[in-house]
């Protein structure tokens, strides 16, 4: 028995040893070392993205807004300071390393993050499919259905700007605003506005662009 305990054990070992390792496909490889504060750095873990939700991107935009950058008051997730910030938070790296990197490396980071974000609509009828099941509070989701922000009015609307402006935004053009997408989607469908909030970072544009269909418009 003690023979055939050790045989089991080594086989484990052995398969453990050949299994194939997953390549990790947001380590960004520099072509040449970044040295930032005395120290070199030949490649940039953005794995950490997967941690972040749609909360992440909407304190961004927040933090930009109230800095006052211009270039982040209408398509946000397009700029280089919006990118830092979740390049940094994906890496715990301090901002300074975002912000004094080469252009060359600067470049390849907005690349990598936009390439996360920019995820395929996959809206049809105003029906949002998620990249992949969601749990919240027990429960399964792998749809939205946001039929029902065609039914908003304008109360709704003025209710979602006070909202803002009490989680510390200056109301601008809110078509914009990532959390205000969450709060229409929230009264939409009778979900928390946490259910929005929670999902995964990349879902974030989809949900914006969602909500703000031209078909809701007509």
């Amino acid at each position: 028995m003690a023979e055939e305990k050790n045989m089991t054990v080594a086989t484990e070992e052995k398969t453990e040893a050949t299994a194939p390792k997953t390549e990790n496909q947001y380590l960004l490889k520099l072509n040449r070392p970044y040295v930032f504060e005395g120290k070199e750095y030949a490649e940039i873990d953005l794995a950490g993205l997967d941690k972040l939700t749609v909360q992440d991107a909407i304190n961004a935009q927040r933090q930009l807004f109230n800095e006052r950058e211009p270039a982040a008051m209408l398509l946000c997730e397009t700029t280089t300071a919006f990118v830092r910030i979740l390049a940094a938070k994906a890496t715990g790296l301090p901002i300074e390393f975002f912000k004094l990197a080469p252009r060359g490396v600067s470049r390849r980071i907005y690349g990598m993050v936009m390439g996360y974000m920019n995820v395929d609509s996959n809206t049809e009828n105003h029906i949002m499919r998620l990249e992949k099941p969601y749990y919240f509070e027990g429960k399964q989701y792998t749809e939205i259905d946001l039929n029902g922000v065609a039914d908003l009015n304008s109360l709704n609307e003025s209710a979602a700007e006070n909202r803002l402006t009490r989680a510390g935004f200056m109301v601008t053009d809110t078509s914009y605003n990532y959390l205000y997408a969450c709060i229409l989607a929230g009264m939409a469908t009778g979900l928390p506005e946490e259910f929005f909030t929670g999902l995964p970072l990349y879902e974030v544009l989809k949900i914006k662009n969602a909500v703000n269909d031209a078909g809701f418009f007509e």
